[in-house]
């Protein structure tokens, strides 16, 4: 009997023996020194933004917010500052394929550049804002075709024993520009100029393909919407380029189909050939091509803010067909 106490007693204390062991072991494995430092953070909030030129006004959706955050809670008020670093821009174009031009300053309101972690708190309790100058004309003035890139980091932190992190510590906010001459509000009320009566040597050529049962290509100058063709997809987009054969200064451009019913006593019918996502291009020399702006509803006409004086103009579609009964412009 006292033989099986003494072995009950061995497997006891060799049982601690490994337990003990294998709890060293643990230590070891996971034990590694902690940062001295309470980390002060900005998430990536990385985000697009558009600005919009039109000759009467400039739209933007530039308005970012966003807070700052710390690892650990603060054991005092802990002050952080925001930076605009426009030193990051030609890393980030580099990285990226891109060739983004720093905002200028006076174009930026930032508020709340300077933040407070509130001792115990984990967060800023202020928010940092960002958004575009109220001053209209210097708004006006941005129209980068490579757009903006608005690189935010954080600059300093002060007390709590706070650094800010060496790799969650950046956002970059991207902008681009569009100049849009499409009076998206215009009525057939607000039409001026006449309509071109004379286009013979107008002619068109397209990267699509025309169905073979309609009229050809040419029949969108003859003034009759019952002649047209079809411009059908032959890729991701089709692109219709009309050359007028020299400038005109016009206000807009029509474009339309239809049927002519009356002799049956049906009526007429006239359909839209302007479609929302339609962008409009124009041209002096068929090479250099300038963005009008684009449609944003079906339309038979499309109005601009200024008169354009050009030679040629472009149609980009990325629908599966443009139906071209009549094409001409309002000329001033």
């Amino acid at each position: 009997m006292k033989t099986l106490y003494k072995n009950i007693i061995y497997v006891a204390i060799l049982a601690l023996c490994i337990v003990s062991f294998h709890s060293c072991s643990e230590d070891k494995t996971f034990d590694f020194p902690g940062d001295p430092y309470n980390r002060v953070y900005m998430q990536d909030k990385s985000t697009g933004y558009k600005i919009v030129q039109t000759p009467i006004s400039t739209v933007s959706n530039v308005d970012f917010e966003t807070t700052l955050k710390c690892t650990q809670k603060a054991s005092e008020n802990i002050k952080v500052t925001v930076e605009v670093d426009n030193s990051m821009i030609e890393t980030f174009n580099k990285e990226h394929g891109t060739s983004y031009e720093a905002m200028p300053a006076s174009a930026l309101l930032m508020k709340n550049a300077i933040l407070t972690i509130p001792a115990g708190a984990m967060a800023t309790a202020d928010t940092l804002s960002l958004k575009l100058t109220d001053d209209e004309a210097t708004v006006a003035s941005l129209k980068s075709k490579d757009g903006y890139l608005i690189p935010l980091r954080i600059g300093t932190t002060e007390g709590g024993a706070s650094q800010a992190s060496s790799n969650v510590y950046t956002t970059y906010l991207t902008v681009t520009v569009t100049e849009d001459n499409v009076n998206h509000d215009a009525v057939e009320s607000d039409i001026t100029g006449t309509l071109v009566a004379d286009q013979s040597g107008w002619s068109a050529v397209t990267n699509g393909s025309i169905d073979s049962y309609n009229s050809p290509i040419e029949s969108m100058f003859d003034g009759n919407f019952c002649t047209f063709c079809s411009v059908n997809r032959n890729g991701e987009s089709i692109q219709l380029d009309i050359n007028m054969g020299k400038q005109y200064t016009f206000s807009g451009i029509t474009l339309f189909y239809g049927y002519d019913y009356s002799d049956w006593g049906w009526g007429v019918y006239k359909y839209d050939g302007l479609t929302s996502g339609m962008v409009i291009y124009t041209s002096n020399d068929g090479s250099d091509w300038s963005s009008v702006g684009e449609i944003t509803a079906d339309s038979k006409f499309c109005l601009f803010y200024a008169p354009i004086t050009a030679q040629y103009i472009r149609i980009v579609s990325f629908g599966y067909s443009i139906s071209c009964g009549v094409f001409n412009v309002y000329e001033k």
